[in-house]
């Protein structure tokens, strides 16, 4: 397996945990503390994604 491979797989499983979060949270039958953890795990999840895509606030410049 390439390390593309293995980026995108990791990119994929952290994405789809974090919309599994959002369906738990917006379905509400979590405790309070319950919610906490898993706002700080998406958190964690996102900080991640985001270094690992390299995400900044760089501007998008159209060559064509």
């Amino acid at each position: 397996m390439t390390d593309d491979t293995s980026t995108s797989d990791s990119i994929a499983t952290k994405t789809d945990r974090i919309e599994t979060i959002i369906t738990q949270l917006e379905d509400g039958e979590v405790s309070l503390e319950r919610a906490q953890e898993l706002r700080d795990e998406g958190e964690s999840l996102l900080e991640d994604l985001e270094a690992e895509l390299d995400i900044g606030e760089s501007e998008i410049v159209d060559q064509s």
